[in-house]
């Protein structure tokens, strides 16, 4: 029946009338028990239903609201289901409301994460213009300062990779140690203003020292974001990103002609330097309040869960995620031990596979920078009218790398998917490499060979060789901090990046004096031809290569 609760009180006791009155505000279904003649609430689904049925048991059985209760399992059989029903309710509330914060949580990771990402795609492609300005502005300021050679531009393209090499060492060990997202900032905040400066410049030495100090700072940018690339994708995921984000260098490659070659030939050579200076120090600015270093309330690397519109779905995948990232946790701290007991010397430094992989970085850069510095006066040589229509011609070798980029990534993903049992994970993305150099020699060949009334074919040519070798540079650092120990990863991508930047080194006055010698433009293709050669050859050890990951979990690296 349907009792209200409004004038009746217990003639038992008049703390549990007081208890009636104070619950006249609802009606709650009630029965009586046929055996004890008390009444008896039926069950009911909404909280206020059982705390009045409580109420209402309490003023029946006569007992005070002030008497102690020792337990729950002394009460009477249908006080304790009253109490257990509404322990039930209060913990559905709990579990609602902490299922709602986790759903929050997850749609605010969910944003950052791809904040994040996309700001490190076009922060680092402005980067790039602060890096390359200097190429595409080097023929409008060769003119302008009278120099007849090229030993002067050779001068400051050398200096620039020895700072950058090393700064990439350092920019790894701090991105281990230090908020990436501040260091990504910093970096290209001063590599924007030393370009400012640089534009502001009238004399070699002030070139010099400014360009130099550029490539002290460079290497401050790119660390940072492959650590906030590993903070926020999974791993099974993290491939194809990365050769996403490495694809922003190639975009940066593609536009910079465009707007430092451009400034250079419109307004003079200081605006192709004061342009990318002034950008760069925007990008910083946005980039600084878009990125975040790392999930929300997450220590380890957590995949993002997609919040959906039901309550039960997005509980069932927040608890799914949780134990999937505890169980994943679990086994990073194993690895992680291994890992915390290997020194930097022993994982990094001493290591004959990092080596390895810098001695074939170093190469690719040869070919890489060889071609960057050097390609828009062969393209002049061969029979471009202008610096500006070769730096046009030119931009194909960077469109080649975007896609290169794209290719090495889900080649060597779908090499991954496809291994035996067994087989060395990082030895599949070698084997990418590999052919990437031999089809680099091939092309490389086939430019020298190209003539100059034939630009589209060597646009062609120029869109091959960046789309193998940006691919090779893709996949070096990432098979590097695959095979590293988990607590050095970011370190052993700068410490390639370090040994590799002497080939950028190589690519600057050596170069320079190589072209201006007696064969000329022949020997200059010979050399970019056999460092390619050898790449090839240095990578044919490492197709069998394991992960650092394979390797703990095989027992093969002891703590």
């Amino acid at each position: 029946m349907e009792l209200p609760f409004v004038s009746w009180s217990s003639p038992s006791s008049s703390t549990a009338s007081q208890s009636w009155r104070l619950a006249s505000s609802a009606s709650v279904p009630i029965s009586r028990s046929p055996s004890l003649g008390w009444p008896q609430v039926d069950p009911a689904p909404s909280p206020c239903y059982a705390a009045a049925g409580a109420v209402l048991l309490t003023a029946a059985l006569g007992v005070s609201s002030q008497r102690p209760v020792a337990s729950r399992a002394s009460l009477p059989r249908r006080r304790q289901l009253v109490g257990l029903r509404a322990d039930a309710e209060q913990g559905g509330q709990d579990s609602g409301a902490s299922a709602s914060q986790q759903q929050q949580v997850s749609a605010r990771n969910h944003r950052a994460k791809w904040l994040t990402f996309w700001a490190c795609f076009f922060g680092y492609s402005v980067c790039y213009f602060t890096r390359q300005s200097l190429s595409y502005t080097a023929p409008v300021l060769r003119q302008a300062m009278g120099w007849k050679g090229l030993t002067e531009l050779g001068q400051l393209s050398s200096l620039f990779p020895l700072a950058y090499g090393s700064s990439r060492f350092l920019g790894g060990v701090l991105g281990d140690l230090m908020s990436p997202k501040k260091v990504f900032v910093l970096g290209l905040s001063v590599c924007s203003l030393l370009n400012i400066a640089f534009g502001l410049s009238s004399t070699l030495p002030q070139f010099a020292f400014f360009w130099f100090l550029n490539g002290c700072f460079q290497g401050l940018v790119a660390p940072p974001c492959v650590k906030m690339i590993t903070n926020w994708f999974d791993p099974k995921e993290r491939g194809f990103w990365w050769s996403v984000w490495h694809a922003s260098i190639n975009v940066g490659g593609f536009l910079i002609p465009f707007f430092a070659g451009g400034l250079a030939q419109s307004r003079g050579w200081r605006y192709g330097m004061l342009g990318p200076g002034v950008l760069g120090l925007a990008t910083a600015a946005i980039c600084y309040a878009l990125m975040s270093d790392g999930p929300e309330g997450a220590p380890a690397v957590v995949k993002q869960a997609t919040a959906t519109t039901s309550t039960t779905t997005a509980t069932t995948t927040t608890a799914t995620t949780a134990t999937a990232a505890a169980a994943g946790e679990k086994g990073l701290e194993k690895g992680g031990e291994k890992a915390g007991k290997i020194s930097l010397m022993e994982g990094v430094v001493l290591n004959p596979n990092q080596w390895a992989l810098g001695l074939a970085y170093l190469l690719v850069y040869v070919c890489r920078q060889g071609l960057g510095i050097w390609g828009i006066f062969y393209l002049m040589h061969a029979g471009a009218p202008d610096a500006a229509r070769a730096a046009a011609l030119f931009s194909g070798f960077e469109l080649g790398g975007f896609l290169g980029n794209l290719t090495a990534g889900l080649l060597s993903d779908l090499l991954l998917r496809r291994a035996k049992p067994g087989e060395g994970e990082a030895g599949q993305r070698a084997k990418v490499v590999c052919g990437y150099f031999v089809a680099t020699a091939l092309l490389m060949g086939a430019l020298a060979q190209c003539p100059g009334n034939l630009p589209m074919v060597q646009y062609v040519l120029l869109l091959g060789l960046g789309h193998f070798l940006c691919g090779s540079q893709l996949l070096l650092p990432l098979i590097a901090a695959e095979t590293a120990p988990k607590a050095w990863s970011t370190t052993a991508t700068g410490f390639i990046g370090w040994v590799g930047y002497f080939g950028a080194a190589l690519s600057g006055l050596p170069l320079a004096r190589v072209v201006a010698g007696q064969n000329g433009w022949s020997s200059y293709f010979a050399i970019l031809t056999t460092a390619a050669g050898l790449g090839a050859g240095v990578m044919v050890p490492l197709l069998g290569l394991k992960s650092w990951r394979q390797r703990v979990s095989e027992g093969l690296v002891q703590a």
